[in-house]
C-alpha cells in the first residue's frame, strides 16, 4: 500500500479530523520524508479526498458531508451532480459557485426537499476545460465568444482579436477567469467563417481539445525512425516470414496493425494474431510516448482521420503493409474444431505479410466468386477454415455469456465541397466478424496470461446492466408477448429482425454499463469473461501499446519495465478512458451534424419511422438510415398526451391514442439545425395535414428552403468509414 493510500484508509476509518502530525504519527512517517508528506496532503485535499478544517484540523470529505462528481449542466441553467455512488444530486443555477459544466467540484448537500437531493458546488477541483469553441461577435469596443456548447454561459468576454478574428467566425478561446455571472478569457485561434470547407467539423474537433497537427519535436522523433527493418531488429525474434500471413481490413485502411494466419492441424487449428510492435519504435518517456498518451485514441471522423501516432509511424514503418518484413507481437493459439483455445504462446516475431485484403473481396471469395478465388488461390483454402472456425468461436462466445446486439452503425457520404449528400448504413459481413472473433479471442488469451503471472496491464473492464432499465427492457420485451422471465439474452434472440430488434437492442445497450481502462482485471460483462484487455490495435489506442509492454516485460523477465508499468498504470488508465469517452463524442457529433446537414433540403417532406425513445417532453423518432429526431409532445394537438412509463407510452387523456415505443409513424420534417444537430418532426395525419408549418433553418444551419424544394447537387461521393469495431467491446 503506498503511502497516499494509507493516508486515506486512515483518514476514512478515523472519520474525524485529525491534525497533520496525527496522520504522520499514524504512518509511521519518517522525519526527513516530511516535505514530501505536506505535499501529498495538499495534493490529497486538491483531489477532493481530504478537507480542511478552520481549526487547523483535516478530514475526509465524505465525514465533512462532501460529495464528489462530476457537473453537468442543463441548457436551462440547473445541473447535476454525477455522484461516485448512489442519486445524482441537483444542483441549482444559483448555487454553482463559478463552477460550468464537465467540472470537478465537490457538492455540500442541502436538506432533502420535494423527494429530491440538492446540493451547493463548495469547492471546483477541477476545470473540465480550459478552453471554449464559439462564434465571435465583435461590437464597438468589445468583442464577445458565444459558446457553441449551450450547457456553458451564454457568453464570455473576450480581447486578443488581433489574430485576423472578424465579427461571425468560429473561434478558439482560453478560459481565463470563471464568474459567477460569466466568463472572461482571450482568443488562441482562428478557425474561419461557419460556413468555410471544413470548419464546421474542425469546430467540434477543438471543442473535445484534439489537435489535428502534431508538435515539431514529436514529428522530429517520428522522421528519425528508419523506414524499414533492419537485421539487427530481428535478432532473438521468432522468424514468420515464410508462413502465410495476410490482413483484413476495410477499403481505405492505411494503419494496419493486425495480420492472421492459420493452419489445420491434429487438434483442430494452429491461429496466429500478428500485432504490430510498435512499442518498438514508442519508448517510454519519449516526445512520441507523451503525445499518443495525451491523444488517447486516434479520432475516426467523417471527413478525416486524427491519428494517434504521426503518418509516417502509423500508416509506415508500424503498418503491416504487404510485402514489407515488420516487428510485431504474435499470440498463437492451438484451438480445437469447436472453437476451445486449449493452448497459447506469446512471441516476439516478425512477419512479411503475403496479402493486403479488405473485408469486400474476402466475404466476395467466401460467397463463392470464383475470379477471386483464382486470384488469391494460395490464401483461398485458409479463409475458408477462417471463417469455419470463427464460427465456432462465435459460438463459444454466445454459450460463455457474450451480448450480441443489432445496432446500425451510420456512415456520410460527402460531396467535393464536404457537404453530406448521403448518410449509408455500414456494411458488416461475415469478414468483419471473422477479424473481430479472432482479435477478441487473442486479447482474451493476452488478459489471461498478464493477470495469472501477475503483470502489471491496462484491462478493459465491463460491469453488468444498470438493473432498473433493464426491467424497463424486459416490460418492453412483455408488451409485445414475450416471455421476461428469462435471461436478457434469451429475450433479445427472440426478437425477430426488423424495427422491434433495433429498438430492443438499442434499449439493451442503454442498460449496460460504459466499459473503461483499468489496472484491476474486474471482467468484461458484456463479452462474457473474467479477463480481457485491448492488445490488437496499438497503432490507434494507447491501451493496447501499455498491454504490449507488458506482454514483453513478461517475455523477457524485464521486472524494472514492469515495476515502470505499475507506476504509471492507473493515471494512464483514466486518462485514456477519458479520451476515449472524449473521442466517441466528437464523432458522434460530427455524423450528427452531417446528418442534420443532410437532411435540410428535406424539410417538409414525409418519412416513414419507428419511435426510439419516449420522455414526458415528447418522442424520438429515427429512419432508417439512423437519422433521428424529436418530435414535441406540444404538437399533438389532437389531445393532451401523458407519459406512460410503465407501457413506455404517450397515452391520450380524451381518445386514449398511444404512442408507444417501438412504433412504426408517419412523421413530416419540420426543422434541421446544423448548428445544434437536432432535427424535429411532427406526426402526419389526415387532421394535421393543413396545421404543419415549415420551420426556418438557423443561420449556420443552411439556407432557408421551402416545402419540397430541394438543390440540385453535384455527388462526387466520399465515403469515410469508422474504424473497424469501435466501441463494440
Amino acid at each position: 500500500m503506498t503511502r497516499k493510500e494509507k493516508i486515506i484508509s486512515i483518514m476514512a476509518r478515523e472519520a474525524k479530523p485529525l491534525r497533520p502530525d496525527e496522520i504522520a504519527e499514524a504512518i509511521s512517517l519518517p522525519a526527513k520524508s516530511r516535505p514530501a508528506f505536506d505535499a501529498l496532503l495538499a495534493e490529497l485535499e486538491n483531489e477532493g479526498e481530504i478537507t480542511s478544517l478552520k481549526g487547523g484540523g483535516l478530514i475526509s470529505c465524505r465525514a465533512a458531508g462532501l460529495l464528489r462528481g462530476v457537473l453537468r449542466v442543463n441548457p436551462k441553467g440547473f445541473g447535476f451532480l454525477l455522484c461516485e455512488e448512489g442519486e445524482d444530486i441537483h444542483i441549482e443555477a444559483s448555487a454553482m459557485n463559478t463552477a460550468v459544466n464537465g467540472d470537478v467540484v465537490l457538492v455540500r448537500l442541502l436538506p432533502e426537499a420535494n423527494g429530491r437531493r440538492e446540493g451547493i458546488v463548495e469547492k471546483t477541483l477541477r476545470r473540465g476545460s480550459e478552453r471554449l469553441v464559439g462564434t465571435l461577435r465583435v461590437y464597438k469596443g468589445m468583442a464577445i465568444v458565444s459558446p457553441d456548447d449551450d450547457r456553458l454561459p451564454r457568453e464570455m468576454f473576450v480581447s486578443g482579436c488581433g489574430l485576423a478574428g472578424k465579427d461571425g467566425m468560429k473561434v478558439v478561446a482560453r478560459i481565463t477567469e470563471y464568474m459567477k455571472n460569466g466568463l472572461r478569457g482571450h482568443v488562441e485561434e482562428v478557425l474561419g467563417y461557419p460556413n468555410d470547407f471544413g470548419v464546421d467539423v474542425l469546430s467540434i474537433i477543438k471543442s473535445y481539445g484534439f489537435n489535428t497537427e502534431f508538435p515539431q519535436k514529436v514529428l522530429d522523433e517520428a522522421d528519425a525512425v528508419p523506414a524499414s527493418v533492419s537485421a539487427a531488429d530481428i535478432e532473438g525474434r521468432l522468424d514468420l516470414r515464410g508462413e502465410t500471413v495476410i490482413t483484413i481490413d476495410g477499403d481505405d485502411s492505411k494503419d494496419l496493425d493486425d495480420a492472421v494466419s492459420l493452419t489445420k492441424t491434429e487438434r483442430g487449428y494452429r491461429l496466429g494474431v500478428h500485432i504490430a510492435d510498435v512499442g518498438s519504435y514508442v519508448r517510454p518517456g519519449s516526445a512520441l510516448d507523451g503525445e499518443a498518451l495525451a491523444r488517447g485514441t486516434s479520432v475516426y471522423l467523417v471527413d478525416r482521420v486524427i491519428p494517434m501516432l504521426p503518418p509516417r509511424l502509423s500508416n509506415g514503418i508500424c503498418s503491416l503493409n504487404e510485402g514489407e518484413d515488420r516487428l510485431t507481437l504474435s499470440v498463437i493459439m492451438d484451438i480445437d474444431p469447436h472453437g476451445n483455445v486449449l493452448h497459447s504462446e506469446f512471441y516476439k516475431s516478425v512477419i512479411r505479410s503475403a496479402h493486403r485484403m479488405t473485408y469486400n473481396k474476402v466475404w466476395r471469395l467466401l460467397s463463392g466468386d470464383d475470379a477471386l478465388a483464382r486470384e488469391y488461390a494460395d490464401v483461398a483454402a485458409m479463409l475458408r477454415d477462417m471463417y469455419a472456425l470463427s464460427r465456432e468461436l462465435g459460438k463459444r462466445a454466445v454459450e460463455r455469456g457474450y451480448v450480441e446486439m443489432d445496432i446500425p452503425e451510420a456512415k456520410a457520404v460527402l460531396d467535393e465541397n464536404g457537404r453530406a449528400v448521403d448518410i449509408k448504413l455500414r456494411e458488416i459481413n461475415g469478414a468483419n466478424t471473422l477479424i473481430e472473433n479472432f482479435m477478441v479471442c487473442a486479447n482474451i488469451e493476452v488478459a489471461r496470461y498478464l493477470w495469472r503471472r501477475h503483470v502489471p496491464a491496462m484491462y478493459r473492464v465491463h460491469g453488468k446492466p444498470d438493473a432498473d432499465r433493464l426491467a424497463v427492457f424486459k416490460s418492453y420485451a412483455a408488451g409485445l408477448g414475450l416471455n421476461p422471465n428469462r435471461d436478457f439474452r434469451a429475450i433479445l434472440a427472440d426478437f425477430k429482425d426488423g424495427p422491434e430488434r433495433g429498438v430492443a437492442s438499442m434499449m439493451l445497450l442503454r442498460c449496460m454499463a460504459k466499459a473503461f481502462y483499468s489496472p484491476e482485471n474486474s471482467g468484461h460483462f458484456g463479452l462474457g469473461t473474467s479477463d480481457y484487455c485491448h492488445f490488437t490495435s496499438p497503432i490507434r489506442r494507447y491501451p493496447d501499446l501499455v498491454c504490449h509492454r507488458a506482454l514483453k516485460a513478461a517475455i523477457e523477465g524485464d521486472a524494472a519495465a514492469m515495476r515502470k508499468i505499475g507506476r504509471m498504470n492507473a493515471d494512464a488508465a483514466v486518462k485514456c478512458s477519458e479520451r476515449e469517452l472524449a473521442a466517441e463524442r466528437c464523432e458522434r457529433d460530427a455524423l450528427d451534424l452531417k446528418k442534420a446537414e443532410y437532411m435540410e433540403p428535406f424539410v417538409g417532406s414525409d418519412f416513414d419511422a419507428v419511435i426510439s425513445s419516449v420522455t414526458s417532453f415528447g418522442f424520438f423518432v429515427q429512419l432508417p438510415n439512423t437519422v433521428e429526431g424529436l418530435v414535441p409532445v406540444t404538437s399533438l394537438t389532437d389531445d393532451y398526451y401523458v407519459l406512460d412509463e410503465a407501457a413506455l407510452a404517450l397515452r391520450g387523456e380524451r381518445r386514449h391514442k398511444e404512442y408507444r415505443l417501438g412504433d412504426t409513424v408517419r412523421v413530416t420534417l419540420v426543422s434541421a439545425n446544423k448548428q445544434s444537430r437536432k432535427l424535429e418532426f411532427v406526426v402526419k395525419t389526415d387532421e394535421e395535414k393543413k396545421k404543419i408549418t415549415v420551420k426556418e433553418v438557423s443561420a449556420g444551419g443552411g439556407a432557408k428552403r421551402h416545402k419540397n424544394s430541394r438543390p440540385k447537387q453535384k455527388r462526387v461521393p466520399r465515403v469515410f468509414h469508422r474504424r473497424k469495431n469501435r466501441g463494440r467491446h
